[in-house]
């Protein structure tokens, strides 16, 4: 019984001996690791070393330790130890790959290369160890050399498609852009579905020679597909991508029109590209793409083009009164051409499909532009007459932007909610909550309608980014100034008659509150409102922007203020504004000390834009300013 007690005992103390000889080796080989991490190689060294020792047979330590032995450049140590593994079978393809590397370290090219081949030939069947052969020649930049590896592997496993993406990879270290696009596109013709891993690719390396290159690699294998072949689709679908992400949008249109003129029937591929142009506020090449098919088509495929140039003079002349970038009024020519497009499409049929879309376009162009409640509800009627909107949310967000138009602002609330409830997520719904937080403005209720732009704050971008962007800051700072609500009340009454028409009386209302010297918060927006409005004269409204930029450099606005400073002296004749103010001090800011108030012209105040905004958004418009303007006086 004492013998039995005793063995087990025994067993026991080895038991626990070995379980902690082997804790003690796993956090003596992490902390090894760690300092090899941190590049503190000299200090992980006599760790690794006794490892080593006190483990012979463990190759994983004697591994680390070569790796480490590299690093400090002691490379016949590190041969030393790797060949005494060459005769361990389940080792021996690993030790070689190390010996070859060592070999490179020590610039031996040529026997790292052979033997490298060497142990590729006694191990063929090993599709691992070519992956690891391969990686360990790109690390030693011998990426060449690695793509060779690469192909052998296809030809001794028979498939072509293995490694297409470190074939290209490799070829794009080693300079062989051709060779590297080559691959890219071989793989897109075997597996379309790898055009978001190409895109990724050629987003990752981001070099407009590679660009170029490939796209002009599509050319040629676009030229000698026919336009049945399925792949033609494929790399027409990455060629538009890449022109679109080089701003190449007029080489990107005449690709698109090729295709689809040479298709036999018609594949939409202008539609898709015009919308991209729009977003991309290229609006002169989205008119173009969509008058393809107003022009060629007809029926169903006509009215669709009718309606999408519609939406894109719409988004046109919205871009233009965000900016006001407007000189020749055109942003009006815009809204009416949308709205001609839209009623040509109702005097043609009743029988397209998106007839729905149409009235509601309509609608809002009635209430936003032509400020005209009949035409409003008459499109709001046709609208529900539709057998296919009758249960749509267009109908109460329509309801609610006529209940909005009337001041009826708790019925616009009911409404509004029922049709961003019914939306959910999209366009439509990111309107409902922006239409709801201006409720919320106008009536007074401010906090719910910072709720509701926090809502919406949360989508990405939308037709009213912008707006509700404003909308969150006339909020911010109104609240700041004044808690009592006031300044923000005198403010939301003036917009809502500016947004609903009534745009004499916002003009008064405005220039109230730039005259009211104890109206400081939203002075400058404001003053925005004023210089737009078509019924105040050009003089006065330079004459008032003047006094106010002179008194106030530092506005948050400063920017676009100076953008209106300077289409208002081009515009406004030097005399008639003297004539309409108390003195020249009132009307003309000095540009510097130097600078005499007569003196001053548009081209001064577009050059002041630019040094003081060099990378704002107006910067490049008044580069263009200018060189009109130089171009008109040569």
């Amino acid at each position: 019984m004492n013998t039995v007690y005793t063995s087990f005992f025994s067993f026991l103390i080895i038991g626990v001996l070995s379980f902690t000889a082997l804790a003690q080796n796993n956090s003596d080989f992490q902390l090894a690791t760690r300092l090899m991490q941190q590049q503190q190689y000299a200090d992980a060294l006599p760790l690794l070393q006794d490892l080593h020792d006190d483990n012979p047979e463990t190759y994983v330590y004697a591994d680390r330790l070569i790796d480490c032995l590299i690093q400090l450049k002691q490379y016949d140590l590190g041969l030393e130890i790797a060949r005494n593994y060459q005769n361990q079978p389940e080792v021996e393809s690993q030790v070689q790959i190390r010996i070859g590397e060592i070999y490179h370290f020590k610039d031996q090219t040529e026997t790292a290369l052979d033997i490298w081949y060497a142990n590729l030939e006694s191990n063929p069947r090993q599709l691992q160890l070519y992956i690891t052969t391969a990686r360990t020649m790109v690390s030693r930049r011998e990426y060449l050399e690695a793509v060779e590896v690469y192909k052998k592997a296809r030809n001794v496993f028979q498939n072509d498609r293995l490694f297409f993406g470190d074939i290209a990879n490799a070829y794009m270290r080693a300079g062989e852009y051709e060779l590297a696009i080559e691959e890219w596109l071989n793989l897109l013709e075997s597996s379309p579905n790898q055009i978001s891993y190409i895109q990724r690719s050629l987003l990752r390396y981001n070099d407009p020679l590679l660009y170029d290159i490939t796209i002009i690699e599509l050319d040629e294998r676009l030229s000698t597909l026919s336009i049945s072949s399925p792949n033609y689709q494929t790399f027409y679908q990455l060629q538009i991508w890449l022109l679109q992400e080089n701003k190449l949008y007029r080489r990107a249109l005449a690709t698109a029109k090729e295709y689809e003129s040479r298709s036999e029937s018609y594949n939409y591929s202008l539609f898709n590209l015009g919308r991209q142009l729009t977003e991309n506020n290229e609006f002169e090449l989205a008119k173009e793409a969509f008058t393809f098919y107003t022009d060629n088509a007809y029926g169903e495929i006509k009215w669709r083009g009718l309606e999408e140039l519609g939406e894109t003079y719409s988004k046109w002349a919205k871009y233009i009164d965000d900016y006001n970038l407007d000189f020749t009024n055109k942003r009006d020519s815009l809204y009416k051409l949308a709205t001609v497009m839209l009623d040509s499409i109702e005097t043609q049929t009743n029988n397209y499909s998106g007839m729905g879309n149409v009235q509601l376009k309509r609608a809002e162009l009635a209430l936003d532009h032509v400020f005209d409640l009949g035409k409003a509800r008459t499109a709001l009627r046709k609208l529900r007459n539709l057998p296919a909107m009758r249960d749509s949310p267009e109908i109460p967000y329509l309801e609610g932007r006529i209940h909005l138009a009337q001041k009826e602002f708790t019925e616009a609330r009911i409404s509004f909610t029922r049709a961003n409830k019914q939306a959910e997520i999209g366009e439509l719904a990111e309107k409902t909550r922006y239409f709801l937080a201006l409720t919320d403005f106008y009536a007074g209720d401010y906090e719910f309608a910072g709720i509701q732009l926090k809502s919406l704050g949360r989508q990405s971008t939308s037709y009213y980014a912008n707006d509700a962007l404003e909308l969150r800051l006339w909020l911010q700072q109104g609240t700041a100034a004044d808690t009592s609500g006031d300044v923000l009340s005198r403010f939301a009454d003036a917009v809502f008659m500016e947004n609903n028409g009534e745009s004499v009386q916002s003009s008064e209302a405005f220039l109230g509150m730039i005259k009211d010297e104890n109206f400081i918060a939203l002075k400058d927006d404001a003053l925005l409102f004023f210089v737009e409005s078509p019924h105040i004269q050009k003089a006065q409204k330079y004459n008032e922007l003047s006094v106010f930029l002179a008194t106030n450099p530092a506005t948050p606005i400063k920017e676009k203020l100076l953008w209106e400073q300077a289409k208002l002296a081009e515009q406004t004749d030097i005399q008639s504004v003297r004539s309409a103010c108390e003195s020249a001090g009132d009307c003309f800011w000095n540009l510097d000390s130097t600078t005499s108030t007569a003196e001053i012209s548009p081209n001064e105040i577009y050059e002041k834009l630019i040094l003081e905004y060099p990378q704002g958004f107006y910067a490049p418009h008044a580069r263009e300013r200018l060189t009109d303007l130089t171009n008109q006086n040569s």
